[in-house]
């Protein structure tokens, strides 16, 4: 996949829509395709991207439900669409000059590599901004604060000076994609990964609580069977054993600055990306597709 510019018409090699406002009001959404597909969002005043997103229903539905609340008068919930309380903070900070592009390509009807191409958008996107697109997962923007899910009826805005809430925390950069095409090599990617061991040994493994991990098969990989990150290794590696069988291989990566959920998906989505864009798919079961297991595991 070619990566080039963030902006360009041919990013990741793919054929992107021209940009157009993200108003509701814009007569040009009503072009968008219906199929499944990807967008991307800018701010003309700011650099890099705001979001990247995916949808298996109308692309043209998901971004027009995206902007309704991106440009309502107070800040709107999290649902139906979880980037727009961070979306409409940024309009409420530097205005309201949202762009959108986006992209239906015949595989984007298939969910696991359709969302295996989000992350890959997400994880170049991280390596030539420095730091991931604002409003992916779940942040907010400093000096505000999130709105609640719609059954919780908490409406966000902004934050009296000095406040700030936890999703307004920064997030950890981009790995420095060391050996990125060895998907089972010990700094795949420039992370420090510990040594293999079977699930049916991960008591002799002593992981941390919180971390991300790889799971494989001997023999298999490449693809690895799994990419994840967790806040209790032990019971995670626990769960996984029951799907993927004794004999599959884990490693782990030690990270104490991953304290919060939103700096895991970062580096998770990252190498879930990283694996996108050297094999043209995902991990074998990654975004819940167990069934692609072999029915001897």
């Amino acid at each position: 996949m070619t990566e080039m510019d963030l902006y360009a018409d041919g990013w990741m090699d793919l054929s992107w829509s021209d940009w157009r406002s993200l108003d509701p009001q814009d007569a040009q959404l009503s072009s968008i395709s219906t199929d499944p597909g990807l967008y991307r969002v800018r701010h003309l005043d700011r650099d890099g991207l705001e979001y990247i997103g995916e949808t298996g229903r109308s692309t043209r539905g998901r971004v027009r439900a995206l902007a309704r609340n991106v440009y309502s008068v107070e800040m709107p919930f999290r649902d139906p669409h979880t980037a727009a309380p961070c979306l409409w903070a940024v309009c409420d900070q530097d205005g309201s000059e949202l762009e959108v592009s986006t992209v239906a390509p015949p595989r984007a009807t298939d969910e696991q590599i359709r969302k295996g191409l989000e992350a890959a958008m997400i994880a170049v996107a991280r390596r030539k901004m420095g730091e991931s697109p604002t409003a992916n997962f779940g942040r907010i923007v400093d000096g505000y604060t999130q709105s609640s899910y719609r059954k919780d009826g908490d409406v966000g805005g902004p934050l009296p000076d000095g406040e700030t809430e936890v999703n307004a925390e920064s997030g950890v950069g981009p790995t420095d994609w060391t050996s990125s095409e060895a998907v089972t090599a010990p700094d795949w990617m420039g992370l420090d990964w510990s040594e293999p061991f079977r699930l049916r040994d991960r008591l002799d493994a002593s992981p941390p609580d919180i971390g991300l991990y790889r799971i494989w098969f001997e023999g298999e990989a490449p693809p690895l069977a799994y990419i994840g990150e967790s806040s209790n290794l032990s019971r995670r590696l626990y769960k996984h054993e029951s799907t993927y069988g004794g004999d599959a291989f884990f490693s782990y990566v030690v990270r104490p600055d991953l304290d919060a959920s939103h700096k895991r998906q970062e580096i998770e989505t990252e190498l879930i990306g990283a694996h996108m864009l050297r094999f043209e798919e995902p991990p074998i079961t990654q975004f819940g597709h167990t069934e692609k297991l072999s029915t001897d595991v």
